[in-house]
C-alpha cells in the first residue's frame, strides 16, 4: 500500500507540475461527449441531448439558467429563490398546480423527481425519471421548461400565500453550517456584492417585497 501510495503521489506531483508549466493547457475545455448533440436556438439557448436507454422508458429535463442572488437589486433580495418556488404555482400553460398535477398523473412525485435549486450565479429546474412511455410526455415536459423560462404568472395571491413557505424553508435552512456561511461570505468576498447576497433573504425583506419587484426581476 505504501509503494502504490508514493507511486500515485508521484505521479499526482508531476501532473501537478505538467499543468502549471501549461497553464493554457489545464484551462482547456474538456471535450463534449460524442454522443452528446448540442445546438444553439437564435433565442441564445443552448441544448444537449444524449439518447440513453437505461433505465427504460424514463427521461431526464433540466433548464440551466445563468440567474441567482448575485443579480438581486436591494428590493430583491431573496427573490431569485422566490422565483424559484413561483414556477410551480401558475404560468400560461399550467395554472395554478397544473405543472405538479400533470406530473403526478403520470407518475412523476414533488421532490423524488420535480425539483429546482438557486445559487449566487445561476437557477437550475430538473424534472428527473420521468416516465416517458407516452411520446407526449416529452412535449409537455418541453413546454413546462419553457414555461419556466417565459411564462411565469408570479399571481400576487399566490406571492402572498409563497411568503411563509419560504420563510419556513428559511427557518429550516439556517443551522449552525448556514449560519458560518453567512458571516464568513464578507471576508470571501469583502468589496464584491458577494459579500451581501443571503440567497434565501432576510425574514423581513420576504414578508415586505413588493409583487412588482418579482416581476421586474423575472422580466431582467
Amino acid at each position: 500500500m505504501k509503494r502504490i501510495f508514493t507511486i500515485l503521489a508521484a505521479f499526482a506531483l508531476t501532473a501537478g507540475m505538467a499543468l502549471a508549466q501549461n497553464p493554457e493547457q489545464a484551462m482547456a475545455a474538456l471535450p463534449n461527449d460524442p454522443a452528446v448533440r448540442v445546438g444553439h436556438l437564435e433565442n441564445g439557448l443552448t441544448y444537449y441531448i444524449r439518447h440513453n436507454e437505461l433505465p427504460t422508458n424514463r427521461a431526464e429535463f433540466y433548464l440551466a439558467t445563468n440567474v441567482g442572488a448575485i443579480q438581486e437589486t436591494p428590493d430583491q433580495d431573496g427573490l431569485a429563490h422566490f422565483l424559484e418556488h413561483m414556477c410551480f404555482n401558475g404560468t400560461a400553460h399550467f395554472p395554478d398546480k397544473g405543472i405538479l398535477d400533470y406530473l403526478r398523473s403520470i407518475g412523476a412525485e414533488f421532490g423524488a423527481n420535480i425539483n429546482a435549486s438557486t445559487g449566487f450565479e445561476e437557477t437550475q429546474y430538473m424534472l428527473n425519471n420521468i416516465p416517458v412511455e407516452r411520446e407526449s410526455v416529452v412535449d409537455t415536459c418541453l413546454m413546462i421548461l419553457c414555461d419556466y423560462a417565459h411564462f411565469v404568472n408570479n399571481d400576487p395571491v399566490e406571492i402572498d400565500k409563497e411568503r411563509g413557505v419560504i420563510i419556513e424553508e428559511r427557518r429550516q435552512r439556517r443551522n449552525a453550517q448556514w449560519r458560518t456561511m453567512e458571516r464568513a461570505l464578507p471576508y470571501y468576498f469583502k468589496g464584491t456584492k458577494m459579500e451581501r447576497c443571503t440567497l434565501i433573504g432576510l425574514q423581513e425583506s420576504l414578508e415586505t417585497f413588493k409583487p412588482e419587484s418579482l416581476h421586474n426581476f423575472y422580466a431582467t
